[in-house]
């Protein structure tokens, strides 16, 4: 088992506060050398020695169990020769520290280091500390590849986020079924190492008198405006002076850093276009010889004028690069340094249309907001350990709930919540992500196209899911205004489909605002009346009516009259009676997703449907579509000739909201099928590529589904924790902030299973068990003040009071003929049946 161990080391140079803050430090568990296959424990003792002749390297691989995540350290005890190319490397899979680049780059956000290989030049003994996150690894590679000698000792990283054990957390869920034990513990701690607290990530430049100092960094676009991703026509200045290697910057950049890549290369006098982060994304799409020198230490002049497909560079007044592209069409510019590379940046302009919208000398602190290069001023719960360290809304709803059961992570909730919610663009909807180093924005975004839909409905979700847990004061008032405002949105874009009567529009979605998490189907599939874009609206729509409520908004039988005639609406045109479940689209009636119809039944779509139709048959047909039949394991879109161009892939997001919707419907036996085919396999600790996490995605032979790209601690994967404390554990709540809750296990045919599930007023803890004989001891406490329903998960034929002999105690009472008690916050119930 993983564990964050205790150590201090004082080395030469090392005050005694960052002694202090080096207490908590993840280390790894075994080690192996020199492709050897024999593994050896890791102790504090251990020191690792490894020697080089020049020509062939030597090599130690440490494995820290699971994903951890921090700023790596390591201590130099003795050395000698030549230890200038000693080399670290990451990576969450075994497999890809085979790679020189380990599992990297990683250039979409500033909240960790770009590159996955950190080289030293090691010049005297004592303590080197990293200055930037390495996010979720489980594996570190040492190298020395230069003739000489050294000695590493207490390799580790210095944790970034909590360090509690998962065992400790505040919320807590054993049982008889060691496999489904773990599966909670993993998406605890899949959650756990997600939440980043406020302050926790480091600034990516250092900020000089002499202006920003960059090195191997991505470059991360300038977002000193709302239309900076939106400019097309422009002329960049700025002077460089590079230290070591050259350096390199993008034009035409994406939000996430993607655009066109001038690499200027010192060392082999060249210059280069690449389409991508960094020179390594794509083959150059351009490049020329330089014909002056690139010196280093010496300030150099650059100018970039962008003219959507035609870019020119010159250098010093010379004219270095010119050429055509059709790979970026338009985005704003970025200043980084390639892996080796290392600059000085100053004096940046920015011209539009003849008015210079950005100027600074990079000297000032002030800067790192403009490129959102700062620490982050809020804690938030991020997408993903390692990548990609951004707050999205549609990654949310199912992180959030997961985090309330476990880490009870409110603060990174609302952090999250407070920042992407800022987002809001002048329709109504909302922006889909927001990078984490910044505050949240006090106006609105002047424009009306955004991608990805279905995450402004996901977000609302998440209000509505954050008001029921927690009640919080002011919360529902707050944020009613920017419900409103989507959901008003929303209704203004359905339309109908037959006639014109209200309980026949959909919501029908322009290509322009389109698209999915699956962003690798079909885009013709992600527009349009789309199954999922309206059923997340109306799962959005339902469960925002008790923050509305609370909120006291006049009108809101409006809203619960568009949920009725939505869910109607739904009924009647995407049902196909052919395959008993909902289709993809109106125009791909033949297909079926899984987050559609499983968000059918957690919004209760089927309630206003036929009478033949329910839960079981669509959980049936679901089944039936999305089966893989070598593994059982299910696909995000259904597996026939009908879903040609769908990639084939398992989505533990999207299979998670299934597995909501059968434990929903009471569904224990696909509820179970999807624990163990899914989830099960990621959570052995046997397994290959075993992180202790959860995964983005899956291939159909479980693998990562994104081949080394994947992200392997994915925060939207955690759907089984909430759902086994909501579910199984059986703690729910019935009023808003658990004032009144409820405890209704179902048992999964386990034979016992206990736990905490926290509240803002303290947690609910349940336990039982059934004996050899199948009779059942339940114990339930609530905190003082709140009032609890007990709902006993008695086995058939002991269902009702006259069928059994039992003992109860406590301070409750039953309340039906079916064995529910009500209990009272603060005591103990007991029962015993006898």
């Amino acid at each position: 088992m993983w564990i964050a161990k205790s150590l201090t080391i004082l080395a030469a140079g090392t005050s005694l506060a960052e002694a202090i803050t080096m207490k908590s430090l993840y280390q790894p568990l075994t080690w192996t050398q020199d492709n050897q296959t024999q593994v050896l424990p890791v102790h504090n003792e251990t020191v690792f020695h490894l020697s080089s002749n020049g020509s062939n390297p030597s090599i130690v691989i440490l494995d820290y169990g699971k994903d951890v995540e921090g700023i790596p350290t390591f201590r130099v005890s003795q050395r000698q020769g030549d230890t200038s190319h000693f080399e670290t490397t990451y990576s969450e899979t075994l497999s890809l520290l085979d790679s020189y680049m380990g599992d990297g780059p990683l250039t979409l956000a500033a909240a960790m280091d770009t590159y996955r290989v950190k080289r030293y030049n090691i010049t005297a003994t004592g303590l080197y500390k990293n200055e930037l996150v390495q996010g979720g690894l489980r594996y570190q590679k040492l190298n020395l590849s230069t003739a000489g000698e050294i000695e590493i000792s207490h390799p580790g990283l210095i944790p970034t986020t909590d360090v509690t054990p998962i065992s400790k957390l505040p919320g807590s869920f054993n049982c008889s079924d060691s496999e489904l034990t773990r599966i909670w513990q993993t998406g605890a701690r899949t959650v756990q190492l997600s939440e980043l607290p406020a302050h926790s990530v480091p600034e990516f430049w250092k900020i000089t008198p002499d202006g920003a100092f960059v090195h191997n960094a991505a470059p991360q676009p300038w977002a000193g405006s709302d239309l900076a991703s939106t400019l097309m026509q422009y002329t960049l200045k700025f002077s460089a002076k590079p230290t070591a290697g050259g350096f390199g910057f993008t034009v035409l950049s994406d939000t996430l850093g993607s655009g066109i890549y001038i690499f200027v290369d010192a060392e082999h006098r060249s210059i280069s276009a690449h389409a991508g982060s960094t020179e390594r994304d794509s083959a150059p799409l351009a490049s020329m010889k330089l014909n002056s020198t690139i010196s280093y230490s010496t300030w150099h002049s650059v100018i970039a004028d962008v003219n959507m497909t035609d870019i020119a560079i010159s250098i010093d007044g010379h004219m270095a690069l010119k050429f055509s592209q059709t790979s970026s069409f338009l985005g704003s510019f970025g200043l980084g340094a390639s892996f080796g590379q290392a600059v000085y940046y100053s004096n940046v302009s920015l011209t539009t249309g003849g008015r210079e919208i950005y100027k600074s000398s990079l000297a000032d602190k002030s800067v790192l907001n403009d490129f959102l290069l700062g620490t982050n001023p809020l804690p938030v719960l991020v997408d993903g350990s390692r990548r990609d360290r951004i707050a999205y809304a549609g990654d949310l709803e199912t992180a959030a709930l997961s985090s309330f059961a476990s880490t009870n992570g409110r603060k990174f909730v609302n952090g999250t919540l407070e920042l992407v919610g800022s987002f809001q663009l002048t329709p109504g909807f909302f922006a889909p992500t927001a990078k984490i180093q910044q505050l949240p924005r006090t106006e609105e975004i002047q424009a009306n196209i955004t991608g990805l839909i279905g995450y402004s409905f996901s977000l609302a979700a998440t209000v509505g899911d954050y008001y029921s847990m927690t009640a919080e004061p002011g919360f529902a008032s707050r944020w009613a205004p920017r419900i409103l405002r989507l959901l008003d949105w929303a209704d203004s874009q359905t339309v109908p489909v037959q006639d014109g009567t209200d309980s026949n529009k959909l919501l029908n979605v322009s290509s322009t605002l389109g698209g999915g998490w699956n962003y690798y189907d079909p885009a013709q599939s992600q527009s349009g009346m789309v199954m999922s874009f309206n059923t997340i609206y109306a799962f959005a729509l339902q469960q925002c009516l008790p923050l509305l409520s609370s909120a006291g908004i006049g009108n809101l039988s409006t809203y619960e009259t568009r949920l009725r005639d939505l869910r109607h609406a739904i009924n009647t045109h995407f049902w196909n009676e052919e395959l008993g479940a909902y289709g993809l689209s109106l125009s791909r009636m033949g297909i079926i997703s899984q987050e559609a119809n499983a968000l059918a039944i957690l919004a209760n779509v089927l309630i206003a449907g036929n009478n033949s139709r329910s839960s079981a048959s669509v959980l049936s047909a679901m089944e039936r579509h999305l089966s893989l039949p070598a593994s059982g394991r299910l696909l995000a879109f259904s597996n026939s000739r009908g879903s040609a161009g769908f990639e084939q892939k398992v989505s533990p997001y999207a299979s998670g909201y299934h597995l909501k919707a059968a434990l929903y419907a009471n569904d224990s036996t696909t509820a179970q099928n999807l624990l163990t085919s899914i989830w099960a396999p990621m959570a052995d600790p046997a397994a290959t590529n075993y992180t202790g996490c959860f995964w983005e995605t899956l291939s159909p032979d479980g693998t990562p589904g994104l081949g080394g790209s994947t992200s392997l601690c994915h925060a939207w994967s955690s759907g089984p924790t909430a759902a086994l404390s909501q579910y199984v554990l059986g703690v729910q709540l019935v009023d808003a902030g658990f004032d009144t809750w409820k405890v209704a296990p179902q048992t999964l045919k386990l034979s016992w299973a206990e736990g905490l599930h926290p509240t803002p007023h303290g947690p609910v803890a349940v336990k039982w068990a059934y004996d050899v004989m199948g009779a059942l001891k339940m114990k339930v406490s609530g905190p003082v003040g709140t009032r609890g329903i007990v709902k006993l998960p008695l086995r058939p034929g002991c269902t009702t009071s006259d069928k059994i002999r039992y003992n109860v105690t406590g301070n409750s009472s039953a309340i039906t003929s079916d064995l529910t008690f009500a209990v009272k916050g603060g005591s103990t119930f007991h029962f015993q049946q006898l």
